[in-house]
């Protein structure tokens, strides 16, 4: 199983799992993880590690490599097109498919570690992490309370497309100067996920690049929290 962190918030009736982004840790993203503890209620929040060292920096993670996709990291120049972007995150669809089932199993694991249904389970990702957010939401068997993706982008859609088991509430924020996952790539997510019928939210953030914030941190506690 996925080695994890977890923090409980009072009487934990809700399942939290953030999911971090390449070349990243649980520690890199703890700053957002306090955001979130301050701000959620009665909820266990976990945060497994990605199972691969990172291709790019042995002392990080990732959830599916990227330098044998894109060696020229063109998926971060301004004059590559979306599809080019598009295809590049297309090419590891079976990684993609392969550590969604696997976050899914693990999700399995902890919903029966806390005793906590679907509908009280929520998913939240950044980065890399929300694309296996999106992807995992939306392969899982039995449709969770709600996903949310922060700087992230459908992924793997070639195989997603014929995967698609259930369609929780999705949320997506990013910020306009995001250039690592580029926000030009949004309006694309957008109308993939409603031409496949999935309820879909965006929230934008002028001046923002590739990193978080704790308004969008905030935004999703308060979700999460008015959730029956």
């Amino acid at each position: 199983m996925l080695q994890y962190l977890s923090h409980q918030i009072g009487q934990p009736r809700k399942l939290v799992v953030f999911l971090h982004g390449y070349n990243g840790s649980i520690a890199d993203h703890q700053y957002a993880i306090d955001w979130l503890l301050k701000k959620v209620d009665n909820a266990v929040v976990i945060t497994p590690q990605a199972p691969e060292i990172c291709d790019k920096n042995p002392e990080k993670f990732q959830w599916f490599g990227m330098i044998k996709y894109d060696p020229d990291r063109r998926r971060s120049l301004g004059e590559t097109s979306i599809a080019d972007i598009l295809a590049i995150y297309n090419a590891p669809r079976e990684i993609i498919d392969d550590r969604a089932a696997k976050i899914n199993q693990f999700i399995d694991a902890m919903q029966d570690k806390f005793h906590i249904d679907d509908e009280q389970t929520y998913l939240i990702g950044f980065s890399q992490g929300a694309m296996l957010t999106i992807y995992t939401a939306l392969t899982r068997t039995h449709q969770i309370g709600a996903a949310f993706a922060l700087s992230g982008l459908v992924a793997g859609t070639e195989l997603l497309q014929h995967r698609i088991q259930s369609r929780p509430p999705l949320y997506m924020y990013h910020g306009k100067n995001d250039m690592k996952v580029q926000y030009k790539t949004l309006p694309f997510s957008l109308q993939w996920l409603q031409e496949h019928q999935i309820e879909v939210t965006a929230r934008t953030y002028d001046g923002l690049d590739h990193r978080m914030l704790e308004d969008e941190l905030t935004d999703i506690a308060t979700r999460i929290n008015a959730a029956a």
